[in-house]
């Protein structure tokens, strides 16, 4: 499982589903952070990468706040559902893969 400390730990970690469609898809509970200013954007950013990297199910909110102009955000492209809200806001990055 992948914890988070201190300015984020409102972070969510990863989980395997035993539930869904029967392929065991990978399933994090997402993020509850809103507009707050993480204390490092460098670490924000790779948290945020480690934390959706092959994700599937987000189990909660999608919060995609204060990306740099040269982020790599293909770490999203497997994600198939969100149950919570998506939040994308605050971002210097341009697009979104």
């Amino acid at each position: 499982p992948l914890g988070a400390g201190g300015a984020l730990g409102a972070l969510g970690m990863w989980v395997s589903s035993p539930q869904g469609s029967g392929t065991g898809a990978l399933e994090t509970v997402g993020t509850d952070m809103k507009l707050l200013r993480p204390s490092s954007p460098e670490s924000h950013y790779e948290t945020l990468r480690h934390l959706y990297q092959g994700c599937q199910v987000v189990q909660g909110n999608l919060e995609l706040t204060y990306l740099p102009a040269d982020a790599d955000t293909s770490f999203l492209k497997d994600i198939k559902e969100v149950q919570g809200y998506v939040l994308i806001a605050e971002n210097q990055v341009s697009g979104l893969e």
